[in-house]
């Protein structure tokens, strides 16, 4: 390529930057800056030009190269910006410190220091970072909005609204703002008040896809629903791409089934997917890898009953199994007891193993030691009480490194009849959940289903005293009697309140917000059979591997 063909000036270059040729920017970069060696106005558009190439390694580079010639709070800022996107979280904290140390009134560093240091669990300073970004800015919207999302994710939902309100205050067409106030409202069982904020966030943006998403999980739709009709208008635009589409097609699955109309229903459904797979790659044979390691390893060890001599206040009860198979309705009735607190799905787990899964293969007990220490230090920070919930269902996998790491802690598996739960996965919307593509497809549902069903016959094998198995339909049917035997196995005392789980105030931020609030609904793993005609690949699989249904 010559060097002439580009003509390279300073009006050019600033031409291509405003045009946004970002790619032409980066592909002559080398030639502006031997041309252009001092010019920092000129460096300051590469770099970001390299950033909307994703070159973010060059960025940094450069970034540097820049601080080198002049130091300013936004070339700080740029550089704490560039370190954030790689995910060099302290670095990216020391920049922004630094850009604040030049101007401490400097609201945006102050948010974005804040952004990075709730990603690294540094709660607190996150909550102080985020009032300085707004005392130096009443106006700064980001800065409340991301406050509220801090007050939600910690639970303090009074303080996450007044929050959400403050940026409604400043942009009274923020869609997402009242969204999640009508989404808080539904955790904690106020339908009115999640229905009034829901239909706001649409009224307001009626292409805001998930504010439909929570509509429709909210109520059952009916054919003249406004909401529903509009959503069909909507749909045939081919403007609306990607998740977007995704999402809406899959809420008007859901309202279809609502209606009555199941093959309409099952044809949303399925486009829908089939987009989604379009974006990702599934195959359940990673999953079935994945969980033969955690088999094979614990086939060669000999498990015993280890003391740790490091106590803490809380312990953990799991609740685990399959998504959709009634463990939100167990940590309702649990969490009503007195010496319990509802943790709700957490990512605790799953974040420590994240951490410390490839020593378990080299170094298997300091592993434990790590595991236990890391998880429960975090765990001790959510409440006081003896024992906290913490009901994130894919925990069932890693059953006996959390027997052999808290031997302290109470499992309680809960398993559901196989057509009822896998039917249940596959028409639910989880095409936002990392981890779930196995129900974009009814063979791969069936099929995760069956890799579950074998590692949890193992986890009894290995366990068979240690993990408290229920079954959802013997719940539902004899209640009373059931809840009974659980909480004797959970050495809890008896309490009367447990059984009125539907008046428990806890949040529930599960797709089970509205059934948790109800009475028993004992015919719900029936349902599958009026649809059991469309549902031949799963059947098919579960038939294959002589499971039950």
């Amino acid at each position: 390529m010559k060097k002439n063909y580009f003509n390279i000036n300073k009006n050019n270059i600033i031409k291509l930057f405003n045009e946004k040729k970002f790619n032409k920017i980066s592909k002559i970069s080398k030639i502006i800056l031997e041309k252009f060696r001092n010019d920092t106005d000129l460096l300051y558009l590469i770099i970001i030009s390299e950033i909307n190439c994703n070159n973010l390694i060059k960025a940094e580079n450069l970034t540097n190269d820049l601080l080198n010639i002049k130091k300013s709070r936004e070339i700080h800022y740029l550089l704490g910006n560039i370190l954030k996107l790689q995910n060099k979280n302290e670095e990216a904290i020391l920049a922004y410190k630094n850009s604040i140390e030049l101007d401490e009134t400097f609201s945006e560093a102050y948010n974005n220091l804040a952004n990075v240091q709730k990603k690294i669990n540094q709660v607190d300073e996150a909550y102080n970072n985020y009032e300085k970004a707004i005392k130096y800015n009443k106006k700064n919207l980001q800065a409340y909005f991301n406050l509220a999302n801090l007050f939600r994710s910690e639970k303090k939902f009074d303080m996450a609204i007044v929050n959400f309100k403050n940026v409604i205050n400043i942009d009274q067409n923020f869609a997402q703002a009242y969204s999640n106030i009508g989404q808080i409202y539904a955790s904690l069982g106020n339908i009115l008040e999640a229905e009034k904020y829901i239909q706001l966030a649409i009224d307001k943006d009626e292409q805001h896809v998930e504010s439909y998403k929570n509509y429709f999980l909210l109520k059952k739709i009916k054919e003249d629903d406004k909401n529903y009709l509009k959503l069909k208008e909507i749909i045939v635009d081919d403007k609306i791409k990607g998740i977007e589409k995704q999402n809406m097609l899959h809420c008007l699955s859901k309202a279809s089934f609502d209606i009555g109309k199941t093959q309409e229903g099952f044809t949303y459904l399925e486009k829908a997917n089939q987009l989604k797979l379009a974006e990702v790659k599934f195959s359940y044979k990673k999953t079935e890898k994945s969980y033969k390691r955690l088999i094979d390893i614990f086939s060669n060890i000999q498990t015993s009953k280890k003391i740790f001599f490091d106590k803490y206040n809380s312990y953990p009860i799991f609740i685990l199994g399959m998504p959709r198979s009634g463990t939100s309705l167990l940590e309702q009735i649990i969490s009503n007891h007195s010496m319990v607190y509802g943790g709700g799905e957490l990512s605790l787990f799953t974040n420590t193993m994240n951490k410390f899964d490839n020593e378990l293969d080299f170094h298997f007990l300091d592993a434990l030691k790590k595991i236990r220490q890391d998880y429960l230090f975090n765990l001790n920070k959510l409440s006081v009480k003896k024992y906290i919930t913490d009901k994130l269902p894919g925990n069932f996998k890693f059953i006996g490194i959390i027997l052999e790491s808290i031997p302290e802690a109470k499992i309680i598996h809960i398993e559901r009849n196989p057509m009822a739960v896998c039917w249940s996965n596959y028409k639910s919307n989880f095409l936002n959940n990392n981890g779930m593509e196995y129900t974009l497809r009814q063979k791969d549902t069936a099929e995760f289903f069956i890799s579950y069903n074998n590692i949890m016959k193992f986890w009894n094998g290995k366990f068979p005293e240690k993990i408290i198995n229920i079954k959802y339909e013997n719940l539902v049917d004899n209640f009373e009697l059931e809840v009974k035997n659980l909480f004797k196995n959970l050495n809890l005392k008896w309490e009367d309140q447990v059984l009125k789980f539907y008046d428990n105030a806890r949040s529930v931020e599960t797709a089970s917000f509205l059934q948790v609030r109800k009475n028993i609904y004992k015919n719900s793993s029936e349902e599958w059979k009026k649809y059991q005609n469309y549902l031949s690949p799963m059947i098919e699989v579960l038939t294959k591997h002589n499971i039950k249904f």
